[in-house]
C-alpha cells in the first residue's frame, strides 16, 4: 500500500516536532520537581556569548540509558541538573541568554545524535528572545523552519546536516518573566 505524499510530509514534520517537544517536556518536568526552593547563588555560568548568569548550586544526576542504544554498541551517558548546567553543558551549541537563571539542564551523549536542553528564565519579551535565539543559530549555520508558534506558544526549529541536527526554541511569558526551554538532537560531534 503506497503512503500520501500528506502523510510522508507529516512525518517529515514529526520528526523534528517529537524529539523537540519531548526536550521541552523534560526540562519542564525538571524544573517542576525539584521540590526545594531555589535560591539564588553568585556563580557565573559559563559560555554565555554575552556575559555570565547566576545559578544555584545543585547536584547533577547521572541516569542509565535505554538499552537499545547500549545494545547498539554505544555507551550512552544522560545528565539532568536543576538550577545549574551539567557538567560538560554545549554552551556554544546551547548559549545561556545575558541576565538569564539556569532552571534545568539536561545532557545525553550518545549515537547516532545526542541530545542536549536548556530551560532557563529572563526578563526579556519572546520577540527578544527569538531573535537572540535566530542570530545564534543562524551564525552555527542552522537554517530556520517556516512557522514561528505552536498552539499560539512562540516556537521555532532550526535544521542543519541535511535535516539530521534540530534545535528547538520555545518561549513561556508570564508577567514580565519568560520561561525559554531551547532543546536540541545533534551530531556528537556537534556538543561544544
Amino acid at each position: 500500500m503506497k503512503s500520501s505524499p500528506f502523510i510522508a510530509r507529516l512525518g517529515q514534520r514529526d520528526r523534528w516536532t517529537y524529539p523537540a517537544a519531548a526536550a521541552l517536556a523534560g526540562a519542564l518536568l525538571l524544573t517542576g520537581c525539584s521540590g526545594a526552593p531555589a535560591t539564588p547563588a553568585a556563580s557565573p555560568a559559563t559560555g554565555a556569548p554575552d556575559g555570565p548568569a547566576t545559578a544555584a548550586p545543585a547536584t547533577a544526576a547521572s541516569v542509565p540509558a535505554d538499552s537499545a542504544t547500549a545494545a547498539a554498541g554505544a555507551t550512552p551517558t544522560a545528565q539532568t541538573a536543576t538550577k545549574e548546567l551539567v557538567a560538560g553543558f554545549p554552551t556554544k551549541l546551547i548559549p545561556l541568554m545575558k541576565g538569564a537563571t539556569v532552571q534545568a539542564s539536561s545532557l545525553q551523549r550518545s549515537t547516532p545524535l545526542s541530545v542536549a536542553s536548556l530551560t532557563e528564565t529572563v526578563t526579556a519579551k519572546p520577540a527578544d528572545v527569538m531573535a537572540y535565539y535566530t542570530k545564534v543559530y543562524l551564525a552555527q549555520k542552522f537554517t530556520a523552519l517556516p512557522g514561528d508558534s505552536v498552539d499560539g506558544t512562540p516556537s521555532k526549529t532550526f535544521v542543519r546536516s541535511s535535516g539530521q541536527e534540530n534545535v528547538n526554541v520555545a518561549v513561556v511569558q508570564t508577567g514580565t518573566t519568560a520561561t525559554v526551554t531551547v532543546g536540541a538532537n545533534v551530531l556528537p560531534a556537534s556538543l561544544k
